[in-house]
């Protein structure tokens, strides 16, 4: 079963800031979430996030998991190239009732890491084998995401994003779930609305949306 963590707002701590912590980091920018990776030297593209702020990076001495004592993350991500350490990191976050990952050790982590198909930071489809085959994971990626970026198009692009205002909005004016889902659908089946999203006019279909809204009864 693979779920989407709501991590918006909340802490993630990666433990190593090598190649494997570089790509968890860049797994959780999308994700509007607090990232601290903690090790003991960084490469370059992590120093370069902590510098732009999209991150913070605290250079600490990787002898033991302690250092965990000091925060109160929802996730911690071992990505060290110890093995053992990265056991001792997914042992103390369990024991601090966090969610807990180790990127050489999927069987002792609450949850495999999927490898992830990124649209325009808007879709996200993933791909995992439950641990079983990370290698292979990455492999259908390549495959699948020339496909995937052939079939969800611009049109859906702005689709989604005006969706996601008009539930916003919705939530405000009508007040079941049951007229606001046909009212969501309503945009969606929308000819004109879908003809402004076409010709890349999300502004003016935001404005239809609104003008849907204030005559729904």
């Amino acid at each position: 079963m693979i779920v989407d963590l709501n991590l918006r707002g909340k802490l993630v701590v990666v433990v190593g800031a090598g190649q494997e912590g570089l790509k968890k980091v860049n797994s959780l920018l999308t994700q509007d979430c607090k990232i601290l990776v903690i090790s003991d030297s960084a490469n370059t593209q992590i120093t370069n996030y902590a510098k732009k702020g999209k991150i913070e990076f605290k250079k600490t001495r990787l002898d033991n998991a302690d250092f965990l004592d000091d925060y109160d993350p929802l996730l911690v991500m071992a990505a060290t190239d110890d093995k053992e350490l990265n056991r001792k990191i997914v042992q103390k976050a369990k024991k601090k009732r966090c969610y807990a990952y180790a990127a050489d050790d999927p069987d002792f982590s609450d949850f495999a890491h999927p490898s992830v198909i990124n649209i325009e930071d808007t879709v996200q489809i993933a791909i995992s084998t439950g641990g079983r085959s990370p290698a292979m994971a990455r492999k259908i990626k390549l495959k699948a995401e020339k496909i995937f970026k052939e079939i969800i198009d611009k049109e859906d692009i702005y689709q989604i994003k005006l969706q996601k205002i008009a539930r916003d909005m919705a939530k405000e004016k009508i007040p079941t779930t049951p007229e606001r889902k046909k009212f969501l659908y309503s945009i969606l089946n929308s000819k004109k609305i879908k003809q402004l999203l076409k010709e890349g006019n999300l502004q003016t279909a935001q404005k239809e949306m609104i003008k849907i809204l204030g005559d729904w009864k």
